[in-house]
């Protein structure tokens, strides 16, 4: 837990753990501003701006019935079309007029939803000080970490008086990123693939230098990072043939990408990863990098690069993740859109590690 969620959270969640009826108990803890958020019963009302947060929410509470607002782009995002809209439909009738461009509140609209505590980007004050100005009670989040992607699901748990949930979640990650450490950390550091993550192809090419996801926890290592903050950087050819990474990942949100647009490419024939058919679509559940099945990312790329040992039985991993976060059933078809089946058929030995 990060040292910045303290000793009033650490008070939340031992009256989740004492108390049986915690969900109507006072409730205690820090925001990632540091700023104490104390609720007498969880709240009834809330509206959400940070873009993932009513994915995060939802799943914590297993219902949506308290999210009264969102920001536009979560709707048009997540909630219009693909999983999520198929999971949750309940979603998509929320209104999202709590932010129009961007992050920055609408806070007529905001008002108008009587929300007991908006969730907000704590990274620029800008954002939060017209919320608390009128009177709101604002929960910031700050962005990007791992350690912060764990807190969303923690934070969401003291604001729902639903620890049990949040801790559950994150005992899944927990669990399968242990094991997946335990296997990579007997691996040769000296013969770890390369990977390359790349999000456009044309005159020049963007790749990502510096994301946020560990990609140790996968044992593989990016030509591309250069320790300068930079997510992404803009190259020519010349030098991706520098870097020839073995395997190329397409992720989720370049929706105009697939491994077929960079085998049909000729200038793309010669590099390693093109030839040996080693270029893969990130499955579906990686486009909300901030949702709590993201750590499934970790364990397909570990797969991809190292063999299905690294993954095993992923298919059923995946029903039972979904079915954990969000109560879903998933169907045979739609397990097939999230590993994007159809897409990485032509990938090598794709089809044979997520049959």
């Amino acid at each position: 837990m990060s040292s910045r969620l303290g000793t009033p959270i650490a008070l939340a969640l031992s009256l989740s753990i004492f108390a049986p009826a915690a969900a109507h108990a006072e409730s205690s803890f820090l925001d990632h501003r540091g700023k104490t958020i104390t609720f007498a019963k969880p709240p009834e009302r809330v509206v959400t701006i940070v873009r993932s947060a009513p994915i995060i929410y939802r799943a914590v509470d297993q219902k949506a019935d308290s999210i009264v607002g969102m920001n536009k782009d979560s709707l048009t995002r997540y909630f219009t079309k693909g999983i999520y809209a198929e999971m949750l439909p309940e979603m998509a009738k929320i209104n999202a007029s709590a932010a129009q461009d961007g992050f920055v509140p609408n806070v007529e609209a905001i008002l108008a939803e009587k929300p007991d505590v908006v969730i907000q980007w704590a990274h620029d004050e800008k954002l939060i000080e017209p919320l608390e100005r009128v009177g709101l009670t604002v929960v910031g989040w700050q962005c990007c970490s791992e350690q912060d992607r764990l807190d969303y699901v923690t934070l969401s748990g003291y604001m729902t008086g639903r620890n049990d949930r949040a801790q559950a979640i994150l005992k899944a990650q927990s669990e399968t990123l242990k094991a997946l450490d335990e296997k990579v950390g007997k691996l040769d550091k000296s013969t770890l693939p390369s990977v390359l993550h790349i999000d456009k192809v044309g005159d020049q090419i963007q790749v990502i230098a510096n994301g946020s996801q560990d990609l140790s926890l996968s044992g593989v290592t990016n030509p591309a990072a250069d320790n300068t903050g930079e997510w992404w950087r803009t190259v020519d050819f010349e030098q991706l043939l520098v870097w020839n990474p073995d395997i190329i990942i397409i992720p989720a949100y370049a929706t105009d990408l697939e491994p077929k647009t960079f085998f049909d490419n000729p200038v793309l024939a010669s590099l390693k990863a093109v030839k040996e058919k080693r270029v893969y679509k990130q499955p579906v559940f990686a486009r909300t990098p901030d949702a709590p099945e993201i750590f499934l990312t970790s364990e397909w790329l570990a797969a991809i690069a190292h063999g299905a040992d690294f993954a095993p039985e992923f298919s059923k991993q995946i029903l039972d993740t979904y079915k954990l976060i969000y109560g879903a059933e998933l169907t045979a078809d739609q397990l097939k859109t999230i590993l994007e089946t159809e897409s990485n058929a032509p990938a090598n030995k794709y089809v044979e590690l997520f049959r």
